[in-house]
């Protein structure tokens, strides 16, 4: 490998360096991603309204990456280096605008259309897991919710247990995620 770095001219090392350290940084993120940390910090502008800044560690990875390995296409390509900066820069700047935007988006989506367990109030449902009496532990309740069949976590105020199959009416919201039932008479 010595030899193969070597044999190349500066601004080629250059480009390759940068295409190289940026594409690690790349995978480390994906990796970090893949096991659920999100690595990211958001550089918000002056005036920006927006929930995700497009100058994040996200898009100038991506801008690295696509200038670095641009610049080793276009040098390979045996273009000049002016040439291979000013077209690895237009390259780099359209990939930092592209994932800022996908980014922008899917920070977007998780902000809408997400389920609301309130509307489940006043709906009747069965007992899936019984639930434990006064509140003691947690079971899982069948209920339609916002138009579609759920399972969700629910308690009781009730003095004895609702084991399966127990009719049941969700009357409040205990968090976002868990409701209140008592039975049908």
């Amino acid at each position: 490998m010595g030899d193969w770095w070597n044999a190349l001219t500066g601004d080629l090392q250059v480009f390759y360096l940068i295409g190289i350290v940026s594409g690690a940084f790349l995978m480390l993120q994906f990796l970090l991603m893949a096991l659920g940390v999100g690595l990211d910090f958001d550089f918000d502008l002056e005036g920006s309204d927006a929930d995700v800044g497009f100058l994040s560690l996200r898009s100038l990875t991506a801008f690295f990456f696509a200038f670095g390995w641009t610049g080793v296409l276009m040098k390979e390509a045996d273009n000049s280096t002016t040439l291979s900066v000013v077209i690895s820069t237009i390259v780099g700047l359209a990939v930092f605008f592209l994932v800022a935007l996908i980014w922008r988006r899917f920070a977007r989506m998780t902000e809408s259309g997400s389920i609301d367990y309130r509307s489940a109030v006043g709906v009747n449902g069965t007992v899936y897991i019984p639930v434990g009496a006064n509140r003691a532990k947690p079971g899982k309740v069948e209920v339609m919710v916002q138009g579609r069949m759920r399972v969700i976590d629910a308690y009781t105020t009730a003095p004895t247990e609702l084991p399966a199959k127990t009719r049941v009416k969700v009357t409040d919201v205990v968090d976002p995620t868990t409701v209140l039932v008592e039975p049908l008479l």
